[in-house]
C-alpha cells in the first residue's frame, strides 16, 4: 500500500514540474509580446467574453452568434435550432464594424436593439435628427412639412386634411448613435444612422381600424378619421405632445441606451488572428460511428500568430474561438486550454462544404500574395 502511495505522489510531482516548467517556458517566451490589436480580414479568428450575454450556437452545423433575453448562459454546441427570444447577430455586419463601416454598425445596432429593417418599405418619409429637431424647435418650413408627414399638429390636435399614406406609415427618424470601436490599434468613436419608425397615438388609432379592411372606401376613412379625431379632440382619448415623443427619440440618454450593448459586443470580441498570421490550412475528413462526415479544419499560423493565440489562451479560461471565413462563421470551438501550438485544429465540423471553402479561400490569399 506504502509502495503504491509513493509511486502515486511521485507520478503527481512529476506532472507538477513537467506542467511547471511549461509555464515557466510560456513566461519567457511571452514576456515581452504585447502585439498592437489588428482588424478582421478575409479570415478571421475572434475571441469572445462569454460574460456578456452574446452566446455561441450552432443550428445547421453552422456556428452562429446570438444575443438571448432569458437568463440562459454559457455556451452552446450543439446542433439546435435559436430559441424564440434569441437574436441573430449578423457576423458580417460585426467583422465590418470592426473594421471602421459605418454603415454596418447602423444595421449592427439596430439588430441588437430589436429594430427591424425589413419593415422599412420604399417611399416612408425619412427625417434626419437634425432636421426633426430645428421641425419642433419652430422651423416654419420644417415644421409644416413634418405635421404633413404625421398629419396632426405637433401639439397632438388632428388636421383637417387625410393623408392616407402618413396615416398608414408615420415617419422614419435616422438616428446617429456614437459607439467606441477598436479599429485596428485605435479606439475610435464612429457613428451608426439607426432608422426608428414613428407613428403618432392619434394616426395610429386611425391606421388600426382602416387597416382591418381590405382596399377600405374613401367615407370609410374619413368616417372613422372624424370619429377618432373628435375623440381626442374632446380629451375621450388623450392627446399626445409630439414635440415631446420625438425629443425622446433623438436624445442625448436613447442614443446611449441605442449604444450600450453594441459597443459591450464590440469591445468584447477581440480580433485574435487575420489573414496576414496565417500560413496554410487543410482538412482532414473522416466518418463517425454512424457513417456521418466529421471534418477536422487545420489552420497554420506564423510566429506572430501563434504567441497571439497562446497570449489570449492563458490568460482567459472558457472564451469561444469564433472562425470566419468571408462573413460566415464556420466553427466556434470552446477554448478552455492554452493554444501554444503554431498549427490550430478545429474537430468535429459537419458542413464539408464551408470547410472546403475556408481551406480554398485561405490558399487563394497566401497564392494571391
Amino acid at each position: 500500500m506504502k509502495s503504491s502511495i509513493k509511486v502515486g505522489l511521485t507520478v503527481a510531482a512529476v506532472f507538477a514540474v513537467a506542467y511547471g516548467g511549461f509555464w515557466a517556458f510560456g513566461e519567457i517566451q511571452l514576456k515581452n509580446f504585447d502585439p498592437a490589436p489588428i482588424q478582421p480580414g478575409e479570415v478571421t479568428l475572434i475571441a469572445l467574453n462569454p460574460k456578456l450575454g452574446f452566446r455561441v450556437r450552432v443550428a445547421n452545423s453552422v456556428a452562429q452568434l446570438v444575443q438571448t433575453s432569458s437568463n440562459e448562459s454559457g455556451f452552446q454546441s450543439t446542433d439546435k435550432s435559436d430559441s424564440e427570444d434569441a437574436r441573430r447577430i449578423p457576423i458580417k455586419e460585426l467583422l465590418e464594424s470592426l473594421q471602421g463601416n459605418e454603415e454596418s454598425l447602423g444595421k449592427l445596432i439596430a439588430v441588437i436593439n430589436k429594430i427591424s429593417l425589413d419593415e422599412l418599405q420604399p417611399g416612408l418619409s425619412y427625417w434626419s435628427a437634425d432636421d426633426v429637431q430645428k421641425a419642433i424647435n419652430g422651423d416654419p418650413e420644417l415644421e409644416k412639412k413634418l405635421v404633413q408627414d404625421l398629419n396632426v399638429e405637433l401639439d397632438g390636435t388632428p388636421i383637417d386634411t387625410i393623408r392616407v399614406k402618413s396615416i398608414r406609415n408615420g415617419i422614419i427618424v435616422n438616428v446617429p448613435v456614437p459607439v467606441q470601436v477598436q479599429v485596428g490599434n485605435e479606439l475610435k468613436t464612429l457613428t451608426g444612422q439607426v432608422p426608428i419608425s414613428y407613428q403618432p397615438r392619434f394616426t395610429k388609432a386611425v391606421s388600426d381600424i382602416i387597416e382591418k379592411r381590405f382596399n377600405p372606401p374613401e367615407e370609410f376613412i374619413v368616417g372613422n378619421y372624424r370619429d377618432i379625431a373628435r375623440k381626442f379632440i374632446s380629451g375621450e382619448m388623450g392627446k399626445e405632445d409630439i414635440r415631446k415623443s420625438l425629443e425622446r427619440f433623438i436624445s442625448p440618454q436613447e442614443k446611449e441606451r441605442l449604444a450600450a450593448q453594441p459597443e459591450q459586443l464590440l469591445q468584447s470580441a477581440q480580433v485574435l488572428i487575420n489573414d496576414s498570421l496565417i500560413t496554410s490550412a487543410a482538412s482532414e475528413l473522416r466518418q463517425d460511428e454512424k457513417g456521418k462526415d466529421l471534418i477536422t479544419l487545420k489552420i497554420g499560423l506564423n510566429d506572430e500568430g501563434r504567441k497571439r493565440l497562446w497570449k489570449y489562451s492563458r490568460n482567459t479560461q472558457g472564451f469561444a474561438l469564433l472562425v470566419v471565413v468571408n462573413g460566415v462563421a464556420i466553427a466556434a470551438p470552446r477554448i478552455s486550454t492554452e493554444l501554444s501550438q503554431s498549427e490550430i485544429s478545429i474537430t468535429g465540423l459537419r458542413e464539408k462544404r464551408l470547410v472546403d471553402d475556408a481551406v480554398t479561400a485561405i490558399k487563394n490569399l497566401k497564392t494571391s500574395k
